[in-house]
């Protein structure tokens, strides 16, 4: 019975030990902080990357826009230019084109008619093109947006 007491009183001691010990703390609060620290990284490293991308993507939507400042009639060219002016997986079919015209106080006009006030028209070209930027480990994508306008004339 002597045996029995000292096993269950050197038991004691060492449950209330444990009690007050904050050897394992910094483990557990470590356990507990990982994913969401991992979380917040993973989550800077896609806006990173979305953004690099997003720049990259606005920068060849201007390589078209210059382009369309010599001849706005071949828009094949000019998409083709977007697309050979990036590394993005972009196609043709990821750019528009298109022409509007204003006159001299602002207002929207048909191309090629006269403006009320006797000026006259003013050109604008724009590019528009669009990529769908993958995100890491979540299987979903952005779509991300570019877009150029400059006068033609």
């Amino acid at each position: 019975m002597d045996v029995m007491s000292f096993t269950l009183e050197s038991l004691t001691k060492l449950l209330k030990g444990l009690r007050r010990s904050e050897r394992g703390a910094a483990a557990v609060e470590f356990a507990l902080l990982i994913p969401i620290i991992s979380a917040v990284l993973l989550g800077l490293v896609n806006y990173g990357l979305a953004m690099f991308d997003k720049m990259e993507l606005t920068s060849a939507t201007r390589a078209g826009a210059q382009l369309a400042l010599l001849d706005t009639s071949d828009t094949t060219a000019i998409k083709q230019a977007v697309v050979d002016s990036t590394n993005l997986s972009l196609t043709i079919a990821n750019v528009t084109t298109s022409q509007a015209c204003e006159c001299a106080d602002g207002s929207a006009v048909t191309c090629g008619d006269p403006c009320g006030d006797g000026s006259a028209n003013r050109y604008y070209f724009t590019v528009n093109s669009s990529y769908a930027h993958n995100l890491l480990l979540l299987g979903t994508s952005v779509t991300l947006n570019g877009s150029a306008t400059v006068r033609t004339k």
